[in-house]
């Protein structure tokens, strides 16, 4: 009998409570980084640019808009508004190349500080106290993350153009790659790949309900966020959904007879 989602939460949330400050700690710094990531990311591709000259062709025409008193008035602003506004691929194409590739480099170091931040949860799962110097250990194996993140993103991207379903199965063959990288830096991206699709058989809807069951957490956080602009919440729920991820993979290669034996520390 497998372990019930429930009681796999139950143990992150366990192991939470032993350890919360130290957890939530590392949780905000990751959060931190990857924001600060995400946003040069934005700003080298252009994308903020195009957001800030949407709100201010917004601004422009706001009076006109709370001027308009008929329906026909009020598409007439949109109208002009939808005119005056530049598509998103000239408004990019206009700055020019070497923004976005710059952009792209600058995305792609938030793959290895994920694994980083993965490698502080699997040791934290395995009740193995962690300090916030671990989320540079994923640095350490920089070209295995990066190609794992983006085969897999490959991988989940075709299956979705065709069905939604291939997508959201090669989604949870590939799952557990990074942790299995983790266990055995020795490993290639492509063989950490191909025992996570191996581990999950059978496994996948177990994944997907143990997912599935942090939907509101998700709905709340995103509330917070809205609400105060700050993701305060998700420097529980991040910690608690991966912990919670880490404790199903730890079972996982615990009772696969042919998986790799967890790490003793």
């Amino acid at each position: 009998m497998y372990t019930s989602s429930s009681e796999l939460k139950r143990r992150a949330k366990s192991r939470l409570r032993d350890r919360l400050m130290p957890i939530l700690l590392i949780a905000a710094v990751y959060i931190v980084a990857d924001t600060v990531i995400n946003f040069f990311s934005s700003e080298l591709s252009g994308y903020n640019a195009y957001s800030r000259r949407i709100m201010e062709l917004v601004g422009t025409y706001t009076s006109q808009l709370q001027a308009a008193l008929t329906p026909d008035a009020m598409e007439k602003v949109l109208d002009q508004i939808y005119a005056a506004m530049p598509s998103l691929s000239e408004f990019l194409a206009e700055r020019g190349v070497v923004g976005p590739i710059l952009s792209v480099l600058v995305s792609l170091i938030a793959m290895p500080l994920s694994a980083g931040y993965m490698h502080h949860i699997l040791f934290e799962s395995r009740n193995q106290d962690t300090n916030v110097g671990f989320l540079m250990h994923g640095f350490k194996m920089t070209f295995k993350t990066i190609a794992i993140n983006v085969l897999s993103a490959l991988a989940v991207g075709l299956g979705a153009m065709f069905f939604v379903i291939p997508g959201f199965i090669f989604s949870m063959m590939f799952s557990q790659a990074i942790f299995i990288l983790l266990d055995d830096p020795d490993k290639g991206a492509v063989q950490c790949m191909r025992e996570s699709a191996r581990l999950m058989r059978g496994h996948k809807w177990r994944l997907f309900k143990l997912r599935f069951s942090f939907f509101f957490w998700y709905v709340a956080a995103n509330i917070v966020v809205i609400l105060l602009g700050v993701p305060l919440l998700n420097v529980y729920l991040t910690p608690y959904i991966n912990l919670s991820a880490a404790v199903f993979y730890n079972e996982l290669i615990r009772r696969e007879p042919e998986g790799p034996e967890p790490i003793q520390f």
